[in-house]
């Protein structure tokens, strides 16, 4: 969660930079045709933090709308870290559904559980301090794992492949694995298809779904045992 928020943070200091250094060389130069590329910078930026936000907030709740997830489901949440992604989905939940996100939370744990404690969601969702490796779960426990850009990061392919069959595992027999991402797609299917996961489907995003521009999508993978 916090090398998350480092990289947040460093892109849009980045940008803003570029942009300081873009107006200081159009107006110095009096080349204002480089204004366009100060312009260019602005939107992409401004793609960027709305997917990294409300357009990945909005897209979280209309998967949820379209799994139509029971509120006694038991859910597994692999998300980088991000709570309010967790409170969204504990509040469509009631007693004895749950939601478990697992993340390395580390020194921040005990202050996001007062934060949901605060807002009444103790007793839907539930923190694990840890990663997708070697999860401390019996087999076939939840009905749904949600992987949301949790994957790409893990390298190499055979450690993603890891991650999925430990997913995989915790996964009822009936249940519903959800994976959101920007690559890798036709990995995860070969990976899934190999522990008997083959009815699946990926849906686009759209616009919530631009990082920057449309050259990088988010996609949403759907699966389940056929």
């Amino acid at each position: 969660m916090r090398n998350r928020a480092i990289n947040v943070i460093t892109i849009g200091i980045i940008a803003l930079i570029a942009v300081i250094s873009g107006l200081f060389a159009a107006f110095s130069s009096h080349e204002y045709w480089n204004l366009i590329w100060v312009a260019l910078i602005i939107i992409w930026a401004g793609i960027f933090f709305h997917t990294i936000s409300s357009g990945h907030e909005q897209i979280l709740a209309n998967l949820l709308e379209k799994l139509s997830v029971p509120a006694t489901s038991q859910v597994l949440a692999f998300n980088a870290g991000r709570v309010e992604d967790l409170k969204l989905i504990g509040q469509r939940l009631e007693a004895p559904g749950k939601v478990t996100g697992v993340a390395r939370w580390q020194q921040s744990l005990p202050v996001i559980k007062q934060q949901i404690a605060s807002e009444r969601l103790a007793d839907r969702v539930k923190l694990d301090d840890g990663g997708m490796m070697n999860l401390p779960f019996a087999n076939q426990l939840f009905d749904y794992v949600l992987v949301d850009s949790a994957l790409h990061n893990i390298t190499p392919a055979i450690q993603r492949g890891r991650a999925l069959q430990e997913a995989a595992r915790v996964l009822k027999a009936d249940g519903t694995l959800v994976i959101v991402d920007t690559k890798y797609m036709d990995e995860y299917k070969k990976v899934l298809a190999n522990v008997g996961i083959d009815d699946v489907q990926v849906i686009k995003t759209g616009f919530n779904g631009w990082w920057g521009g449309p050259w990088i999508t988010t996609k949403i993978l759907i699966a389940k045992r056929s």
